[in-house]
């Protein structure tokens, strides 16, 4: 049965073509029930080999015993007219190798992505399923940046017989574990840690370690050349990218990561040591400088403003006098405050004296004169008055002032005062 797009089959609604390849076609469908997109992959029976075949049930079988986040989910799986059919996932997004062939990609956004595989993996092999084609065509990328891995069709279990003739190799050359090229062993979940750290190699330097053209012979025969340290191609790299990219490239599986957990730990382990290489100091600079910049951009901005015109003309405060001043009470309203004190004046009696001095002083205008000279004045007896003392003074100011304070106040609070003022014709 021949399959296009518009067509219905079941409860699908055939929308669109996503790939072909060999005897496979993938379909974006639409359930008519659930109104939901998913992928349909279809494998041609009656056309396909009878290893073709068997590698699409394992698929089948594969992806009906893993689910993770980072891995397309299988829905369903039917088998109709010769024809094999999974209903996967519908994953939107874009395959990690038309990204890299868009550009070298940021090395937090690729290095992002190896974590998410490295994931998929670390859960695919406790399950005891080594995916055997890790490849960037087989890595899809959605909008919001998560990784699917897809194409379980190579996929291996654990004691799964092999299915690959002599001499048959399956899988992109330039991500292949030399293992998995010569033949000599089966291939373990070491294998897939290979493909990851070719993957890695490209993101970080924007090249395949072994270059696009690499050869077979070399590999079978081990003369193959070492890849260039990361750091030889982007000296910005931190040198322990270099020590991750020789295990996880390493020829002999005993020598590489054991288990995507430590090659995905060794990661993590990099980027905590990164963020912590700029020392506290320079941090604690770095801070202040840009708060520094900050106040004086705020700064500027608000003088700059409307608003700050309007505040530069301030009304004068009032005195600090009026603003502390507390009214006096109601009932004190009615005592009349003390005096303040007055200038010193000089007593009437001080006065009598001071004049009296003075016109002793001067020559008196009734005095007789004799042939034998001018007559002695006359002396004005004057009596000393007794001037009061300052203490004295003192003392009577404020005991006048008391008395005057006290008739007010005694009379208002006095309501039961009798009035003793005598009748006169009351006692006749």
């Amino acid at each position: 049965m021949d399959f296009h797009v518009g067509q219905t089959f079941g409860d699908y609604s055939i929308t669109a073509l996503l790939g072909a390849g060999g005897m496979e076609r993938v379909y974006k469908v639409e359930h008519r029930l659930t109104q939901r997109t998913e992928a349909m992959k279809v494998l041609a029976a009656e056309l396909a080999t009878e290893t073709q075949i068997q590698r699409f049930e394992r698929e089948m079988r594969v992806l009906a015993r893993l689910s993770h986040p980072n891995i397309a989910v299988l829905h369903n799986a039917v088998h109709s007219e010769k024809q094999l059919i999974l209903f996967m996932e519908f994953i939107d997004g874009r395959t990690l190798e038309s990204a890299l062939s868009a550009g070298r990609l940021p090395i937090d956004e690729g290095v992002g992505y190896v974590k998410q595989i490295l994931a998929a993996l670390r859960y695919a092999h406790q399950k005891g399923v080594v995916h055997r084609d890790v490849t960037p065509a087989k890595v899809i990328v959605t909008a919001g940046g998560e990784v699917k891995l897809t194409d379980f069709g190579l996929s291996k279990s654990f004691g799964d017989p092999l299915l690959t003739n002599c001499g048959e190799i399956l899988g992109a050359l330039p991500y292949l574990a030399p293992e998995r090229l010569k033949g000599v062993t089966q291939p373990d979940r070491r294998s897939d840690l290979f493909s990851v750290g070719a993957i890695l190699y490209e993101l970080l330097t924007g090249q395949k370690p072994f270059g696009a053209a690499r050869r077979l012979a070399p590999v079978i025969t081990d003369s193959e050349a070492e890849p260039q340290p990361p750091t030889q191609l982007q000296p910005s790299l931190s040198p322990q990218w270099d020590e991750i990219i020789r295990r996880a490239l390493a020829r002999n599986p005993a020598h590489r990561y054991q288990s995507a957990e430590e090659f995905l730990d060794s990661i993590v382990q990099l980027d905590l040591a990164s963020r912590s290489d700029l020392p506290l100091k320079h941090w604690s600079k770095l801070t202040i400088g840009i708060a520094v910049l900050a106040i004086a951009s705020v700064v500027l901005a608000f003088s700059a403003s409307p608003a700050f015109s309007r505040l530069r003309t301030v009304p004068p405060s009032p005195a600090l006098s009026h603003r502390l001043h507390i009214p006096p009470p109601d009932f004190a309203s009615s005592i009349a405050p003390p005096p303040l004190a007055k200038p010193k004046e000089v007593s009437p009696s001080k006065r009598i004296v001071h004049l009296a001095r003075a016109r002793v002083a001067e020559p008196h205008p009734a005095a007789e004169t004799s042939n034998n000279g001018p007559t002695a004045p006359i002396a004005i007896p004057v009596q000393d008055a007794k001037e009061p003392s300052a203490t004295e003074s003192a003392d009577s100011g404020a005991s006048e002032a008391r008395a005057r304070m006290k008739r007010p106040f005694w009379s208002k609070l006095n309501v039961f005062k009798k009035n003793r003022s005598i009748d006169p014709n009351k006692n006749q």
